[in-house]
């Protein structure tokens, strides 16, 4: 299969958490796990319900340059970033947090995404010189986030958004500092167990929806299995995350991206935005406005925030349209969204989604 034609990924379907099972023993032992916390609380979270892919080997990063968005010759033991991959006609089929630890590349996705990825990897590899595998079950992984993080561990922690920095047996990746600052850990099952004792005191542990509530805050923008296929990156905004590159050798998509780029106009963009609904919305849920049967945009991610109803979410919608107002979720006479960078709120409906 040539490089540039469609990736058309396979999804696979909601399944268990997978990680070390020492680790996962180590969460049952500790309690609960799972609140629902405020998002500037100092907390911590399993994220087992992300996979982890390691790429290793003389020619990995050379090989995973040739396929994403971002300059990979700039991920390092230091810098890891946030970038994609994308289809022959440059549209996302699946973000990623991007960094190193121990002479491999790691990718963090969703792990609803992760068999479908590795199977397409692997038809590029061909004889280059390199290897990937699942590390789900290898390696731990945990969400950190909060002021409070870097004086509970009494280290100075990386900051800008990739910043990667070894923490005793752990890999550090700062994720940004939107509403405030988080870091990706990653370790062995005894590291990551270790970490999260020495956290017991100063952070919450916080449950996943808590983490998603937190990624929508901070604009990253998680590709599921439902929208994979259905954005370009300029419309996730993934230059500025620093996960898209211009100057870089050929990738998928890399024409289509770069035409937009230079000649054309983005239609549609990604918002944060506000509603209240009965249900959080499910990734690609369809934006509308009244008396309009075609639908404006569609729903990225979505997650309870805080007061009874009270969704964020991120969403692309058609710029013109946004501009416009009155943007309803999941129907016509949904839910009104109010946009965050609205000087006025739009009113709330009290319609479903």
């Amino acid at each position: 299969m040539a490089a540039g034609e469609a990736l058309k990924v396979q999804m696979a379907g909601s399944s268990a958490p997978i990680a070390p099972a020492e680790w996962l023993d180590f969460l049952a032992q500790s309690g609960p796990v799972g609140a629902e916390c405020e998002p500037t609380a100092d907390l911590m979270a399993d994220l087992s319900h992300f996979g982890l892919i390691e790429v290793r080997g003389e020619e990995a990063g050379k090989f995973l340059g040739s396929l994403l968005t971002g300059d990979v010759r700039l991920v390092s033991p230091v810098q890891g970033q946030f970038t994609s991959w994308c289809d022959g006609k440059g549209r996302i089929q699946a973000t990623f947090w991007l960094f190193m630890s121990d002479g491999a590349y790691y990718l963090l996705l969703p792990q609803e995404l992760l068999p479908g990825v590795i199977a397409r990897l692997k038809m590029f590899l061909l004889r280059t010189k390199a290897s990937i595998v699942d590390a789900s079950a290898v390696l731990a992984r945990i969400g950190l986030s909060g002021a409070g993080i870097a004086e509970a561990l009494g280290s100075a922690l990386p900051v800008l958004r990739g910043e990667t920095a070894a923490l005793g047996d752990c890999t550090l990746v700062a994720l940004g500092d939107g509403p405030q600052p988080r870091w990706l850990a990653v370790g062995s099952a005894e590291a990551i167990s270790a970490l999260w004792e020495k956290l017991k005191a100063a952070a919450v542990p916080a449950s996943s929806g808590t983490w998603a509530l937190l990624d929508i805050l901070a604009g990253i923008p998680q590709v599921a299995p439902e929208t994979a296929g259905e954005f370009i990156p300029q419309m996730l905004d993934l230059e500025a995350l620093g996960g898209l590159s211009y100057k870089k050798g050929c990738y998928p998509g890399q024409e289509v991206i770069a035409r937009l780029h230079y000649r054309g106009q983005l239609k549609r963009k990604a918002y944060l935005a506000h509603a209240s609904a009965l249900e959080i919305p499910a990734p690609g849920t369809k934006l509308y406005r009244p008396g309009f049967e075609e639908s404006v945009g569609l729903v990225v991610s979505a997650a309870w925030n805080g007061g009874a109803h009270a969704i964020a979410l991120l969403a692309v919608v058609v710029i013109e349209q946004k501009l416009l107002g009155d943007i309803r979720l999941g129907h016509p006479a949904g839910p009104v969204l109010a946009f965050a960078d609205q000087e006025e709120p739009a009113p709330n409906s009290d319609a479903g989604c």
